[in-house]
């Protein structure tokens, strides 16, 4: 599966753009679909904004498309922002991690080689600290959404 994101506001139906394709007609696509449903994927209404196939659900919660990999469905601009940025930052991380590994394949003692290794290896620290920081954030907001009865402090966080 694709290593890439696509993140969308769902179109009420009344408004979807026709979509590009009404059934796959790649056996490869059909099958990654049929492993999926195997796997005990849901398979949803939404469709990919890409290729007009149906996204699927994982156990895990994730949602995919059997050609594009993940999908975030987003309600609002801001949730657009936020996962754009984690994406953003995902993609960053990889990229760090690859240069690391190319850099200690390559054995050489250099200074400038341990100074490439070094600052790969900061970028790849701040990426993985501003991703936890996300996660924290999102999981603090998650439960204050969901406590019955709101603090005092959170609430005045959140009044606008």
């Amino acid at each position: 599966m694709s290593k890439a994101y696509v993140a969308y506001k769902p179109v009420e139906r009344e408004r979807r753009p026709a979509m590009t394709t009404s059934l796959p007609r790649d056996p490869a696509v059909v099958k990654k679909m049929a492993d999926l449903l195997r796997a005990g994927a849901a398979m949803l209404s939404e469709r990919c904004p890409l290729c007009g196939l149906p996204l699927f659900r994982l156990r895990s919660g994730e949602i995919v498309c059997p050609i594009h990999g993940r999908v975030y469905i987003v309600k609002d601009d801001s949730e657009l922002s936020k996962i754009t940025v984690r994406g953003v930052l995902e993609e960053l991380e990889k990229h760090a991690a690859s240069q690391i590994a190319s850099i200690v394949r390559s054995g050489a003692d250099e200074s400038s080689s341990i100074e490439k290794l070094r600052g790969w290896l900061d970028v790849l620290e701040r990426t993985e600290r501003i991703l936890s920081l996300i996660d924290s954030s999102t999981s603090s907001h998650a439960q204050r959404a969901n406590s019955p009865t709101p603090r005092a402090s959170s609430y005045k966080a959140e009044k606008k």
